[in-house]
């Protein structure tokens, strides 16, 4: 037979096909204790399918968050997860209720994700459910979210009240959690019921690129201003709460002032777990396509590259300035311990200065009569 082309000049293309991929970061996650899926975990739901897939009269409050998420000016979310906590358990079959670790975890389990978790309930009664939900968002370091809930507990706005969930996780440093104070019923003419600022806030900032834009100054739809006096909207930042507010003859409904209950930018936060999620993946792939990792010259090299080329995104969605440094340890000074452990974790590899923005402006300045 005639000598084939390939026996001289052969080509082959290795596929490298296997992807980390990057936790999402931009889909909220709704945790209800009914059972609005007959059982399911967790069902996604579009802006196109979530009239016909939740029932609107048996389930009016999850209803509401949704309408209201998905009804944003500037852009939407594709989707939200509706979580299903089993908390009570049921009584045909008789089952005991799931803690909400284990919900969680079977969440993620069948497949699903979030970064924002919202929860269905409102008022005082949700308080320690809030705070479950918190504790988990702070301590789940396999996943990293935040967690934006909603109070209509008029405790909030008193300086001398502790019971509220503002005050609850600003005292136990929940960093990663964010509530806002709504009141209820009629307010200045406008009736409040049922208004869910926490889903409009999120469905307002959840399609723009993490980190990228402050959480206050965002024009939301569906939500009014909460008709605060100034020693009530005193007491609810000091306690590190979120309001709605509506500047005076002008139309401009806003969240203020877009920080967790530790005066942390949601924002910031958002950003450096966008940073996170993204560098390791790169990580990641990095290990699939390289033959060898290994405490030398090369690789180091390689990973410093990697850890600069994320710290410059950040740079560029202005989370951070552009003083930031990298110094990876001399391969050479790795002691056999470490080398031996396989393992390379170094601390203090990058360090940059948080960009943070502006909630208000005082100018002042000075007009004299006379020459100097």
């Amino acid at each position: 037979m005639p000598t084939p082309i390939r026996r001289r000049f052969a080509v082959d293309t290795l596929l490298q096909d296997k992807v980390a991929t990057v936790d999402v970061l931009n889909r909220a996650g709704l945790v209800t204790t009914n059972d609005l899926f007959s059982g399911e975990r967790y069902r996604l739901l579009t802006p196109d399918s979530y009239t016909d897939e939740v029932d609107a009269v048996a389930f009016p409050v999850e209803y509401k968050w949704l309408q209201t998420h998905f009804s944003q000016e500037g852009g939407a979310p594709a989707d939200v997860a509706v979580i299903y906590w089993n908390k009570t358990g049921t009584t045909v079959p008789e089952t005991a209720g799931e803690l909400f670790p284990d919900a969680m975890n079977d969440f993620y389990a069948r497949g699903g994700n979030a970064y924002f978790y919202a929860y269905a309930g409102v008022n005082a009664d949700a308080i320690a459910d809030q705070q479950t939900i918190a504790a988990w968002v702070q301590s789940s370091t396999e996943n990293k979210a935040q967690a934006m809930f909603m109070t209509t507990d008029p405790n909030a706005a008193l300086n001398t009240a502790t019971s509220d969930i503002g005050y609850q996780l600003r005292n136990t440093s929940m960093e990663r959690s964010s509530v806002i104070y709504h009141p209820t019923g009629v307010v200045n003419g406008v009736d409040m019921t049922g208004q869910r600022p926490d889903a409009a806030i999120l469905g307002r900032m959840l399609w723009t690129n993490p980190g990228a834009q402050q959480w206050d100054y965002k024009t939301l739809t569906t939500a009014s201003d909460s008709g605060l006096s100034p020693t009530e909207q005193g007491n609810l930042r000091a306690k590190g709460y979120n309001f709605v507010e509506t500047f005076t003859n002008v139309a401009f409904t806003h969240m203020f002032k877009g920080r967790t209950c530790t005066d942390r930018e949601i924002r910031i936060q958002w950003g450096a777990d966008w940073m996170d999620n993204n560098l390791q993946a790169s990580l990641a792939n990095y290990a699939f396509r390289t033959p060898l990792m290994a405490f030398d010259e090369e690789t180091f090299t390689d990973v410093e590259a990697l850890v600069r080329e994320w710290l410059e995104r950040a740079v560029d969605r202005r989370v951070i300035l552009d003083d930031y440094t990298v110094s990876l340890p001399d391969p050479d000074s790795i002691p056999a311990s470490v080398r031996k452990s396989g393992q390379a974790s170094f601390n203090d590899v990058y360090q940059a200065t948080l960009n943070s923005a502006i909630d208000g402006w005082v100018v002042r300045g000075t007009w004299s009569i006379g020459g100097i």
